[in-house]
Formats: C-alpha cells, sequence, structure tokens
C-alpha cells in the first residue's frame, strides 16, 4: 500500500461536492509507486457520484470504485475484487462459531433484527445487505430519508451509536465499550428481537480490550426465555494489540458468531431474522 488517505465521510456530498476526493485521486494517479487506486465511501450524492466516476475515467492509473449503497457492492466483495487485481488469492474470510448452547449453530426465530454499531460505515453497509432480505430496515443513519427510525425502535433497526445524538457528553462505543451495553440490554428485553448484530473494532485509538465488557453483556442477554442470536462483526488483524484470536475467542464463548467480514455477519443476521440459518 502506498497511500491511506482519509478524506471525510461528507466529502461526496453535494455541499462539498468530493473536492478533497477529487484532488486525492490526481495525487495518487501521479504517482508512480501506486498502481492501483481504490475509492471506498459512505452512501454519496448521486450527482457527485457521477463527477467522480466522470473524473476516474480520465485517469491513467486503474481506479476500483467502491461507493456503498443499495446498488454498490459490500467492503467484502470490494476486497476480494481488489486482490484479484493484483493477483493474490482471495482468502476464507475467518469465522468464529458460537460455543454457548442454544446458539445460531441452528435455524433462526423469525423476529427483528436490531444491529448496535459503533462504526458508521459499518452500519450503513449492514443495512444495504440487510435490506435486500428482509426488506424496511431503520436507521438513525437511513439509506434513504424515509427509512429514519423512530422512537419506539420497532422492526429492523440498525443504529449507528457513534452518532452524534448517542455520544453528545461521553466516549465512542469504540473508546468505551460499556456505553453500547444499555441499548444491548434494552434490545434483548423485546422478546420480538431476535437477532442482535454488533460490531467490534481493534487497533491503536481503540479500547484495549473490549470484549471484556461485551461478552458478559453477550452471555446474560441470551439468558432470557426466548431464543436470541448474537452475531459480532469483528474488524481487526492478528497484528492488533487488543489480539484478534483473543477477542473472538472471548466473545463466541460468550454466545456469539463472530466474523471477520461485516458482509458475512449483516447477511447471517438478515437470514437468522427470517428464520433461516
Amino acid at each position: 500500500i502506498s497511500h491511506c488517505l482519509g478524506v471525510g465521510g461528507r466529502d461526496l456530498s453535494d455541499v462539498v461536492g468530493g473536492r478533497s476526493t477529487l484532488t486525492a485521486l490526481d495525487a495518487l494517479d501521479a504517482d508512480p509507486d501506486t498502481e492501483l487506486i481504490v475509492v471506498l465511501s459512505k452512501p454519496p450524492s448521486p450527482t457527485v457520484a457521477a463527477a467522480v466516476r466522470e473524473h476516474v475515467s480520465r485517469l491513467a492509473t486503474p481506479v476500483v470504485v467502491a461507493l456503498l449503497g443499495e446498488d454498490g457492492p459490500d467492503l467484502t466483495t470490494v476486497a476480494a475484487t481488489v486482490l484479484g487485481r493484483l493477483g493474490v488469492a482471495v482468502p476464507a474470510w475467518p469465522s468464529w462459531p458460537p460455543a454457548a448452547s442454544g446458539s445460531v449453530s441452528g435455524s433462526g426465530r423469525p423476529g427483528w433484527l436490531h444491529g448496535l454499531f459503533g462504526g458508521g460505515t459499518l452500519c450503513v453497509e449492514a443495512q444495504a445487505v440487510a435490506a435486500p432480505i428482509l426488506g424496511d430496515v431503520r436507521s438513525n443513519v437511513p439509506l434513504r430519508p424515509e427509512r429514519t427510525v423512530g422512537p419506539g425502535r420497532d422492526g429492523h433497526v440498525m443504529l449507528d451509536l457513534g452518532a452524534d445524538e448517542f455520544t453528545a457528553g461521553r466516549p465512542h462505543p469504540m473508546l468505551d465499550p460499556a456505553a453500547r451495553l444499555p441499548v444491548l440490554a434494552a434490545s434483548a428485553a423485546r422478546p420480538e428481537v431476535s437477532v442482535i448484530l454488533l460490531d467490534v473494532v481493534l487497533g491503536h485509538g481503540a479500547h484495549p480490550d473490549p470484549a471484556s465488557a461485551l461478552a458478559p453483556a453477550i452471555a446474560q442477554a441470551r439468558r432470557r426465555p426466548e431464543p436470541l442470536s448474537i452475531v459480532v462483526s469483528l474488524v481487526g488483524t492478528p497484528d492488533d494489540p487488543q489480539g484478534l484470536g483473543r477477542q473472538a475467542t472471548a466473545l463466541a464463548e460468550a454466545g456469539a458468531s463472530v466474523h471477520l467480514s461485516n458482509a458475512e455477519a449483516a447477511r447471517l443476521a438478515a437470514s437468522l431474522a427470517r428464520g433461516g440459518s
């Protein structure tokens, strides 16, 4: 990887117009060490997305454009595409089955899916993956304005708990996993909710041991009378200071199905909420 440039989640909005993205594209195109450019974005303005694609068509360096949304590829598919373009074998993305009894290893129970995310981009991707399976999925960061979640949080809901309304005066849930625990308990207390989907992000700057807070809460949530499946999207690498394997094992032992691919985790969670497996 020659460069990794972050331009901000609002760059491809109508207000900003993709100015930083277009500048970054030109800089990477001029760099002789860059052989392939990958553009990743939250759902963009259609007008700005069209401008980016037109700009890309005039560059000498090949570009993979990956703009999240209902019609775009998920990030796991994008990773496979990039590896294929570079001649690298696509791995089987690791997963860890739940160790506890009564887990998601069998069929799910039809009901609501609640996704409780610390990562806003992961929340958006999960909506794009789950909506074709479940239909209407509501959120505080919805794919469409009419899918904004209501105060009761009924139905299939995916929340970005790192958004401003949840982090005013308190740490982001990636820094403090305990900030997510009351919302997890509230979702688990509703018998209509049959599946809970969580993300856990590792790396420098994140909590040093997120599983230490989340694993006991997951185990407690699954003690309710009605069956509850919990799926975790674990974002990290073996080099992360939290220990990828240690985090995955602790979450799986608490009864969660753990996946290194957020798209695969969302797809499984949506299938379980429909009563599949």
